[in-house]
Parts: structure tokens; sequence; C-alpha cells
């Protein structure tokens, strides 16, 4: 199991106050390229986890998402000088309040919820005990917080973080990723959040996350650190992105899905390992739950129809009741009668009559 640091999108990694479609107008912030080069040479995977709302609110599409996401890992590849920094994109384009019925609900993946990181946990098997969640907004602490992580809570101001009570509060990307190096080695999960003074595991000959082997590199959180704070493009250098240098988008994220037919669903915009990978599908464990309970529902619902129709008296249930009564009452005057054994047996033969009617017309509704 790895660490993995995930990030929150807009105002995090890219300048955005509103719902952003178009991939020509994504501006990374300052120290975002340089800051995920260091926290990947550290040893942890990046993945980006972010509400797009704007889906719901029929501002853009889930292609246009997923192109935003393609423009977002070109332009930190490029800026850092390295490649698949990023390892996954998940977004969860659903909201209560959307426009678009088939966005109108509410869902495990989305912030505050913390669907998307232990949708991550599962996929990528990273630990969530030693991770670090990075954001702008209360819903992302709490999100990072739900899931079991350390969190960092990037500008705001001292009333913000009084809300959000993250682990730590940054001034801005570069400041949240020194924090991150800062502490060190990844907790254990028995630390509880928040604890120890520790540091990523070294990762030597072996791989690293992203499938590069650096024979004899230390990849320690301080060297990592070392090696970029003293020349451009360390942590807190700033990143510039030039108009003119913006290249057209190229389809690079495929997405994945939720199996269809599931009550609810989640999306996964994922960097594939190679150019023409293609994404796998997911079904979380909670829409599974969801499904269960929606058939549960709908046999209770048969079950209760059944019954009322039961219940339902139609004439030949109204016609046998009648019958059954005039046969007990047949009975009974026969065998109150003075009589001789002859003018009994005619009562009672009656009232055998009455009783075959009943039978008759019950099994007249049942056919019907």
């Amino acid at each position: 199991m790895e660490p993995a640091v995930f990030l929150d999108r807009d105002q995090t990694l890219i300048a955005n106050h509103g719902d952003l479609g178009d991939p020509q107008q994504v501006r990374l912030l300052p120290g975002v390229p340089e800051g995920l080069r260091a926290l990947r040479r550290a040893g942890y995977r990046l993945v980006v986890v972010t509400n797009q709302g704007g889906v719901a609110r029929g501002r853009y599409g889930e292609d246009d998402v997923d192109r935003v996401h393609e423009r977002i890992a070109e332009l930190v590849d490029e800026l850092a000088g390295e490649r698949d920094l990023i390892d996954r994109f998940y977004y969860c384009p659903y909201h209560p309040d959307a426009v678009l019925d088939e966005y109108r609900r509410e869902h495990p993946w989305r912030k505050p919820h913390p669907g998307m990181l232990l949708q991550a946990a599962r996929d990528m098997k990273l630990d969530l005990g030693v991770s670090w969640m990075v954001g702008d907004q209360v819903r992302d602490v709490t999100a990072g917080r739900a899931a079991g992580c350390r969190t960092i809570l990037v500008g705001g101001g001292p009333d913000l973080a009084d809300e959000a009570r993250p682990t730590e509060a940054a001034a801005d990307f570069a400041d949240a990723v020194r924090i991150i190096l800062r502490t060190g080695e990844p907790r254990s999960a028995a630390d509880g959040p928040g604890g120890g003074d520790h540091r990523p595991p070294v990762v030597g000959d072996e791989a690293a996350p992203d499938g590069r082997t650096d024979a004899g590199r230390d990849r320690t959180p301080q060297a990592a650190a070392a090696a970029t704070a003293g020349r451009p493009g360390g942590p807190s250098a700033v990143a510039t992105v030039d108009d003119a240098a913006t290249p057209p988008t190229v389809a690079v994220a495929p997405r994945a899905e939720a199996r269809p037919g599931a009550a609810v669903r989640g999306r996964a915009a994922m960097r594939p390992a190679r150019p023409g990978g293609r994404g796998e599908r997911v079904r979380t464990e909670l829409e599974a739950i969801d499904e269960l309970r929606r058939a549960v529902g709908d046999l209770a619902e048969e079950l209760r129809a059944e019954r009322l129709e039961r219940l339902d008296f139609g004439p030949f249930v109204l016609g046998a009741g009648l019958a059954q009564l005039l046969a007990v009452l047949l009975a009974v005057l026969g065998i109150m009668q003075p009589a001789t054994g002859e003018v009994l047996l005619k009562w009672i033969g009656g009232a055998i009559l009455a009783q075959l009617l009943v039978i008759a017309l019950l099994l007249m509704d049942r056919r019907a």
C-alpha cells in the first residue's frame, strides 16, 4: 500500500472561481507543477478529486470535464519536465439541486463525502492513514478527515481554518507541499490523524510510483526538498503559463464509469499508464448497497400490492360469503327443528348444497 496526496482541483491546482468546461482556459496556479514533482519524487501518488456540479447545472458536459483534466495533466507534465505526474482524476457530476434530472441526486462521491478518496484507495491500493488531502474549501478538509487522511487547507484565512479544522493550514500550494515534505515519513494508521513526525519510505533501486526506476537516488522528502529548493522549478518557484505556448488538447484520459443500472453512479477520469490505455469500470460498495436496498423495497411493494389484491372483495367472493352464511343457518335450523330424521336430513342437505355453492363461487373467483 502506498501513500497519496489527494488534491482538490479549482483554486488549488488551477485558477477557477466558477464552472470551467473549456480546456483552453486552464491556468495552473503558481508552484503547482514544481510542487507536484516534489511530492511525486518523495514517494506520494497524486490523485485529483473534484466536485463538478457544472455538469449537473447543464453548463458543460462530462466530455468537457475530461478534456479539462487532460489539459491539466498535459500542462503539469510540460512545466514540470516530467511524465504522468498525476495518476488519476476522479470527479462527481451529481448535485441535489441539479437542473438536469439525470444528475439530480446526492452522491457518496460528492465532497464533503469521502467516496472519491475511498474509491481511489481501493482502485490504487493506497494507504489512507499515511495520505494527505489538500484543498481550499471546508468540504475538502471534511472529506479528507472522513477518509482518515491528514488534511491541509490552502488559503482562506483564520476564520475558514477555524471552521474547517484541518491538520495544517497553508498560505498557498507551495506552502502546502513544504508542510507535507517537512513532516517526513508517513505515519502509521495507529498514530491517528495528524500524528507523528515521519517520512515516506525511501525508494531506491525499485520502481517508483510512476513506474520509473532511478537507481540509488534518495527519494526521502528531505532529499526532494533539498534537490528542488535551490534551483528554478523548486517547490517555492512561481509557475507561469504563456498563452501562446498552450497547445491543442490531446485526448489521453478516457473515462471509466460505474456499471449501468446502479441506483447511483460515480465517474473517474483516469490517466492511463501508457498512451492508448483504457479506464476500467468501477462500482462502489455504496452503489451495490443502494441497489440491494431498492430491490428489497420493490419486493416489499409487490407483496403489499398482492395483499391488497387479496383483500379486494369481488362479486364471487361476496356471493361465497352469503352462501356460507346460508349454509350455517340451514344447518342450525335443521338441528333445532323438533322433527323426524327425514326432516332433519332435508335441512342438512340444504346446508350441504349451500356449502358446495361456496366452493364453486371461490373457484370461479380464482379463475377470474
